[in-house]
């Protein structure tokens, strides 16, 4: 409906235009005014073929540099067009839509100095292209994205304009072309300073989170990645024909649980989850570089759990969900935490990520002690809205033998980071 209207304006204009100046050479009469006819006639020609001329047939692709981006980085875009006729065009114009996931920037550290104020982080982003393509059948342009925020992002249209010399004739199409690309969060070294615990059996101190103990070989089997190069066993490797690992005993597995907090919060600032996620993304690398037997769980809009595997496939998919998580939720982080208490197995090691502290998440985590073997809670809040509320609650949390990190912009700002576990 909207076309067909737009269609016959364009012809009334054409029309109007025509009868005016024929009328003028008409009633006028004279060199001048049949000159002057003459003259814009072939405007005239030009304006009615342009009212017929189709634009969405025309072949559009977008072209990405990359699909998988880190956040912060800078994404190259091109877009070409190819044309079935060569039409003589003045101009083209192309515009691109982007979703309100991407009206947003990542300065990689630098964007934790505005946690107070993450309206600093908002990015409007426009692009529009001309080009004068005349007679020209192929049309190309180029643009960039840069300091691409976290998540999972489409861009779904692009917006082709075009009108003749005087601008009385004007052409647009809407090509929904949909490409999707992902933002990992952005991952940094952590340097863990962790307090001597002993194992169920026996006394002796262990300063590794679920290091094997090399020093009794109880035997073999097939080598998997991750795996050191001192493990592998050469003689059984040449028997086998196939690479082959050393098995050793292990002490007693200390087991490892990270839960990240996917709650909404409107009394907390979005870079506060998004510090979260990211340092929640660096310590889970750095807990699977010491090989230990940890499992990762996200609590929102839903429950998201990931048990532990060594394949790089289910490193993959945590990766993901940590790219695409964003902070939703109605029910409150506690009252989940709370259901999954009851399911979690006893004797473990367990560690909470959150953006936000309350009572009711201090009695939830006090009530957790009791059934790990350590906690340690790592909150995320900046350094100006740490209230006396907080303080209390985090000296709480250490009387009960709760491993407390804080992370302000301080710590966040920093290229590694340094927590106690």
């Amino acid at each position: 409906m909207k076309q067909t209207f737009h269609f016959t304006a364009r012809i009334i204009t054409v029309s109007v235009l025509f009868a005016v100046l024929f009328s003028y050479a008409m009633f006028q009469g004279g060199f001048v005014s049949w000159f002057l006819f003459y003259s814009f006639l072939p405007f005239l020609i030009y304006m009615t073929a342009l009212t017929f001329y189709r634009l969405d047939n025309w072949e559009v692709n977008r072209y990405l540099s990359k699909r998988a981006a880190t956040a912060g980085e800078t994404l190259q875009v091109e877009i070409k067009i190819d044309r079935r006729f060569p039409f003589p065009l003045y101009y083209c114009v192309v515009e691109e839509y982007f979703p309100q996931s991407l009206m947003n920037k990542d300065l990689h550290l630098e964007k934790y100095k505005y946690m107070d104020d993450p309206a600093q982080m908002n990015e409007f982003r426009q692009v529009k292209k001309i080009s004068f393509p005349w007679f020209k059948r192929h049309i190309s342009c180029r643009y960039e994205l840069e300091k691409v925020p976290r998540g999972e992002h489409h861009l779904k249209a692009l917006r082709v304009k075009t009108a003749d010399f005087f601008g009385f004739i004007k052409k647009e199409y809407v090509y929904m072309l949909d490409h999707q690309f992902l933002v990992f969060p952005y991952q940094r070294k952590v340097k863990l300073t962790e307090k001597a615990y002993s194992f169920e059996q026996g006394a002796s101190p262990s300063f590794k989170l679920n290091e094997k103990n090399t020093n009794v070989v109880s035997g073999v089997r097939e080598y998997v990645p991750g795996d050191r190069f001192s493990w592998i066993d050469w003689k059984n490797t040449a028997k086998s024909n196939q690479m082959m690992t050393k098995e050793f005993e292990q002490e007693k597995s200390v087991d490892m649980l990270l839960v990240l907090n996917g709650v909404h919060n409107d009394k907390t600032s979005p870079l506060s989850f998004e510090g979260a996620v990211e340092f929640s993304a660096s310590l889970l690398e750095e807990l699977h570089k010491k090989s230990s037997q940890l499992a990762f769980m996200t609590l929102g809009d839903g429950k998201r759990y990931f048990p532990f595997q060594q394949d790089y496939q289910h490193k993959d998919k945590i990766h993901r969900h940590l790219a695409e998580i964003k902070a939703i939720g109605r029910t409150s982080f506690a009252e989940q935490l709370e259901r999954e208490r009851f399911q979690l197995p006893s004797g473990i090691v367990l560690l909470i990520v959150s953006h936000e502290l309350n009572p009711q998440l201090l009695e939830t985590i006090t009530r957790l002690t009791q059934k790990s073997k350590r906690l340690v809670f790592f909150y995320v809040r900046p350094q100006s809205q740490l209230d006396f509320e907080d303080h209390k609650l985090i000296k709480k949390m250490s009387s009960n033998k709760i491993v407390v990190n804080v992370l302000t912009e301080e710590e966040l700002t920093k290229r590694e980071f340094e927590v106690n576990t």
